[in-house]
């Protein structure tokens, strides 16, 4: 794999795959410096995520009877 295709891949691939490390890194940081429990911070993570996951449901929705109200 020559040099040049594997900066295209990185190019690809590298704002989700900081994002993750920039999360790893924020649940880490925040379990060891401040002394908050693990079990809290993911408890945290997971309602974000489950909201983020609603308003991306919410958005479906409000985009598929924008859709039909068009047609």
């Amino acid at each position: 794999m020559s040099l040049p295709e594997l900066y295209r891949r990185w190019r690809k691939y590298s704002t989700p795959a900081l994002a993750v490390l920039a999360t790893a890194l924020l649940v880490w940081s925040t379990v060891h410096i401040f002394d908050v429990p693990v079990s809290e911070v993911l408890s945290f993570l997971a309602v974000c995520v489950g909201g983020v996951l609603v308003i991306m449901v919410l958005a479906l929705g409000a985009s598929w009877i924008v859709r039909k109200l068009r047609q």
